[in-house]
């Protein structure tokens, strides 16, 4: 929980900060600069996580997260360029990160109740996402800088936390090590030996080239639209808000609904995102945000579930850095052209754009095999 209050108070401050100082187009900037070097190096690191300690990487990792934040609090008010190494660096940590620690959860979690887990994380997730965007709003009154040397705290705590859990709750890797290349080619054969992962990789990739944009939009409206931090920290937490409702209605959907709710969500969340880019008044706008949210948050409770239950436990890592790359890949195209087009056609309407194509993809799920059940079972190799 502190993790990820400590994420979102960097990342509304960072943006906020940001925005004011340097205009959208440099949010989307450093997006795109920040995010390169996870991008470049997440097969790779993928690979590593599933032959590394588990409970030994994420410690480690969130250590190293704790002092970066403590030198990018004092880098936020000077020049862009050392601001966005500094990002650049808690991105790479952290696509360490995540892999790490859902493995730690599929090592402590049987497979029957790994659904159930993945949306408790998401709900989780959506709750203090709330309280993050709410402190990182604090931005605008206290100043970014002290705001991040508190998500620093969040985050040493979090380190804290997980070092007090016993060892035996993780395992060790078995046998000898693939070579890296190996591992990652492992990686591609399970999703062609395992079409649903591939859907839900191809649709994440998709959704990564239209929605690449929703921060710096998102950013910009509060900045520039709705009240500046104060605006920026009430559309997030609104952001928050809808996902937690999201995970929680996401448990009460059958098994064998969700591959074609998974679709529809997609077309919800198009128009209503495309309903707030339209809204003329303050409540309206947060009113369908928080909608279109609660639809991302049936899609995130189980984006990782689609993803996972039908690939062996020993090629999870890869499999879920390949996810997380290639959805960084195009999200890294779709910063550059939303940069490139603000300060042409403006945010509004690439905000419309990005509702529209989510509605094209979620047809294009359905349409391809959304009313098809999902896997009840993970299949072994």
């Amino acid at each position: 929980m502190t993790k990820y209050i400590s994420s979102w108070m960097v990342q509304v401050a960072v943006f906020y900060r940001v925005v004011a100082s340097h205009g959208a187009p440099a949010l989307a900037a450093l997006l795109l600069v920040g995010g390169l070097p996870p991008l470049i190096l997440g097969p790779m690191l993928g690979a590593a996580v599933d032959r590394w300690n588990v409970r030994r990487t994420v410690l480690l990792t969130n250590a190293m997260l704790t002092a970066t934040l403590l030198a990018v609090a004092l880098l936020i008010n000077g020049p862009l360029g050392p601001l966005v190494a500094g990002y650049s660096v808690l991105n790479l940590l952290s696509t360490v990160d995540r892999p790490s620690r859902q493995r730690w959860l599929y090592q402590t979690v049987g497979p029957s109740e790994r659904a159930r887990a993945n949306a408790s994380l998401g709900a989780v997730a959506g709750l203090v996402t709330v309280i993050g965007a709410a402190l990182g709003g604090g931005a605008a009154l206290a100043g970014a800088g002290p705001i991040l040397l508190t998500a620093a705290a969040f985050r040493l705590l979090t380190a804290g936390v997980l070092a007090a859990l016993p060892a035996t709750a993780t395992a060790h890797p078995t046998g000898r090590p693939a070579s890296y290349g190996h591992a990652i080619r492992e990686g591609l054969e399970a999703v062609r030996r395992f079409p649903q992962a591939g859907r839900v990789l191809l649709v994440g990739a998709a959704w990564g080239l239209i929605g690449g944009g929703y921060d710096v939009i998102l950013t910009a409206y509060g900045v520039h639209r709705w009240g500046g931090g104060v605006g920026v920290g009430v559309l997030y937490a609104a952001d928050g808000a809808g996902v937690l409702v999201g995970t929680m209605l996401a448990r009460a959907v059958r098994h064998w609904r969700r591959v074609s709710v998974y679709g529809w969500a997609y077309i919800a969340q198009g128009a209503l995102w495309g309903g707030f880019a339209l809204a003329g008044q303050f409540p309206l706008a947060v009113s369908l945000l928080l909608l279109m949210r609660v639809a991302s948050g049936l899609i995130i409770a189980w984006d990782t579930t689609l993803l996972l239950e039908t690939v062996p436990d020993a090629v999870h890592g890869r499999v879920y850095s390949l996810h997380t790359t290639t959805y960084g890949a195009v999200m890294r195209g779709a910063l550059l052209v939303t940069g490139l087009l603000i300060t042409v056609v403006g945010v509004q309407a690439i905000a419309v754009g990005a509702g529209i194509g989510s509605m094209v993809v979620g047809l294009v799920w359905w349409a391809t095999g959304g009313t098809r059940r999902a896997p009840m079972a993970r299949l072994e190799p």
